[in-house]
């Protein structure tokens, strides 16, 4: 991982610059101690109070996001953490984004999606990464299935990541009344007679 001295400082002087690690090491900080900083530095990162300090996303935050976009508070933090490094792994710059929507919401006072339309109106850039989460939290996968990649839209391959299939948020609605799709449920063609109960009478 090569870091500049702008990653040095978005840690608010808990690293030294180069210019220091520099004449630290010719001072006797050995090369063994040099390396062991270094490896550290996704370990300090990865904590939220210098990693929201440093203006970088945590996953905290983006299961936080997915919650008001969605409007579940009881969506699953692990389907938050895959749908962050799908989403990331398609578009590096995907966390910066989430972060600025983000604190745009915030600043929007947006707290649930009643408005959602509005400010997707005034913040069309923020509004496609919003809709990308979305669709990432309803349909259980993020990009565009085998089925769907068509040039003819736009979506020549597949580049679809499972996130997640009985999780997905589109089959609440009727979960209550309908099974959601998976393996059949009886013996081989076991639909074919009608129930017992519409043999009666």
């Amino acid at each position: 991982m090569i870091l500049s001295n702008h990653h040095f400082l978005s840690y608010g002087g808990l690293l030294p610059e180069e210019g220091n690690i520099v004449r630290s090491t010719q001072n006797g900080l050995s090369r063994r101690q040099l390396l062991a900083a270094s490896l550290a530095l996704p370990v300090i990162g990865s904590l939220p109070g210098i990693a929201r300090a440093a203006g970088l996303l945590t996953s905290t935050d983006f299961h936080q996001l997915c919650v008001v976009l969605t409007g579940k508070d009881n969506f699953n933090p692990e389907f938050s953490r895959r749908i962050l490094k799908a989403l990331t792994q398609k578009d590096s710059n995907f966390p910066v984004r989430a972060n600025d929507l983000r604190e745009s919401l915030k600043a929007a006072d947006l707290t649930d999606m009643s408005n959602f339309a509005s400010y997707a109106q005034q913040n069309k850039d923020l509004a496609s990464v919003a809709l990308s989460i979305i669709s990432a939290c309803y349909l259980g996968y993020t990009g565009t299935p085998a089925m769907d990649a068509t040039p003819a839209v736009g979506h020549p391959v597949d580049d679809a990541t499972f996130i997640t299939y009985v999780g997905a948020l589109m089959y609440a609605p009727t979960k209550d009344t309908t099974v959601i799709p998976s393996y059949a449920r009886g013996r081989t063609n076991y639909w074919v007679n009608p129930p017992s109960a519409q043999n009666a009478g």
